[in-house]
């Protein structure tokens, strides 16, 4: 008789979670096993151990927490049973009744344990769901990263789940909606002060796979390697500064102990006044280069460079320079510094403009505007005496420069301006035909567009 109550109670269960099973495991209220119910001798002598055959353990363990919490179980949990040596994987579902756990188990094709195991093999946090935003199995990993951040939100049943509120989640069911609308691989962000996440999305036939790939300790070696080169930069700057102002200190020493002997300043005014300008200029560029800060606006990039084009136009008026321009329209905009992209353009073009000091013919100054990609491009291009390959090579390094009156701040101030936009600029001279800058200025995106 008793063995009919077990196929009476098997078949309740069975009808509870509208499934057949390989096995049943009734958990006491204590969580011991209280009774096995199957045909599989095998089985039944494994889940008799359950605490030291069932794997993950950790994966269980929260497996029956959120049964006894009452969640839904409408999400079947992958778990491993291992058999003197011999593993299978059981798809199980479980429910609280009265004071007893029912866990009924379906031993899965080889198939879904070669890629459960797999799963659990790969080095990184990994997610595999289905596309109803059920859990259909996670690795060992995954739980490790959660466990850092100090996430402790079980999400055993499904990411739909109102009770989860951290914001990673998000992010995965922001990750899975992308993956089920566009059927293509997926990559997100997640950073904040502590931790930088890098989210894949792959297509795995029906169900699709997260695999969360952490850049924390890269990002922190990145930020100490760019500190390191920002502090070597600054020294070199610092020591350039020091050098540059030596010489207008020595014009000006100069002149004071001659105006001593003559008694007469006023003689020598203008060039003491004139090497003062030239210092502030010297330590006004040096404080450009080193501010870090940079407050960004969006901009359309038609607005940008329609407010340049009298001031191009009246300089190269004022100095015999014929100006041409043909620029792109575009609803885009930029997230840029207005006033530090328009001290970019009006260096290029002073540049130009003291190339032509002697030239008599080919005097030209052109601006060019285009769109490549999610790139907004600008060109100046000037027909004047042009580098050197040798001058070229030397013309982003700090206070190099060929000029006599020249700082040699002007194009690594430029540059540094345009890599702090996440930009770049490419200077190409030839001598006898000139110098072409191009500068590459990123269009701004809204966030959700940046997947």
């Amino acid at each position: 008789m008793k063995g009919k109550e077990k196929v009476l109670d098997l078949e309740m269960v069975r009808e509870l979670f509208n499934l057949s099973a390989d096995f049943c495991v009734v958990l006491s209220d204590s969580l011991l096993v209280e009774e096995v119910m199957t045909d599989d001798e095998d089985i039944h002598r494994s889940l008799t151990n359950l605490r030291e055959t069932i794997l993950p353990m950790e994966d269980f363990n929260q497996f029956i927490d959120s049964i006894m919490e009452h969640k839904p179980s409408t999400f079947k949990q992958l778990f491993t049973l291992s058999n003197n040596g011999d593993k299978c994987v059981f798809q199980c579902k479980g429910k609280q009744v009265s004071n007893k756990i029912f866990i009924v188990g379906i031993k899965q094709p080889s198939m879904v344990q070669s890629a459960n195991d797999i799963l659990e093999k790969i080095s990184i946090p990994a997610i595999q769901i289905d596309q109803d935003e059920n859990l259909v199995q996670c690795n060992s990993h995954l739980h490790k990263l959660h466990d850092r951040l100090g996430i402790h939100e079980v999400f055993y049943f499904s990411l739909k789940n109102d009770e989860i509120k951290h914001p990673l989640f998000h992010k995965y069911s922001r990750v899975l909606n992308e993956l089920v609308k566009t059927k293509k691989d997926v990559h997100l962000e997640y950073k904040t002060e502590e931790v930088s996440l890098l989210l894949q999305g792959l297509v795995d036939g029906e169900q699709f796979v997260i695999l969360v790939k952490d850049q924390t300790y890269q990002r922190k070696f990145e930020q100490l390697l760019s500190y390191q080169q920002q502090m070597q930069a600054v020294s070199q700057l610092s020591a350039g500064v020091a050098h540059e102002l030596r010489n207008p200190l020595s014009v000006i020493k100069g002149f004071i102990q001659l105006s001593n002997h003559s008694n007469n300043i006023g003689k020598y005014y203008e060039t003491i006044s004139s090497e003062i300008d030239r210092m502030n200029k010297i330590i006004g560029d040096f404080l450009s280069i080193t501010r870090r800060k940079l407050e960004k606006n969006l901009l359309g990039p038609s607005e940008l460079m329609g407010s340049m084009l009298m001031i191009f136009r009246s300089e190269c008026t004022l100095h015999d320079i014929e100006f041409n321009y043909r620029l792109v329209e575009t609803t885009n905009k930029l997230n840029v510094n207005e006033q530090m992209i328009k001290q970019v353009l009006l260096n290029v073009l002073r540049n130009s403009i003291e190339a032509y000091e002697g030239q008599k013919d080919r005097r030209t100054f052109t601006l060019t505007t285009f769109l490549e990609n999610d790139t907004y491009i600008i060109k100046l291009k000037d027909e004047g005496p042009g580098m050197a390959r040798e001058v070229l090579e030397k013309v982003k390094e700090p206070f190099f420069t060929t000029k006599e009156q020249g700082t040699g701040i002007g194009i690594p101030l430029v540059t540094k301006i345009i890599e702090d936009h996440s930009g770049s600029i490419i200077v190409e001279s030839e001598v006898d035909k000139g110098t072409l800058i191009t500068i590459h200025l990123p269009l701004y995106k809204h966030e959700n567009e940046m997947i």
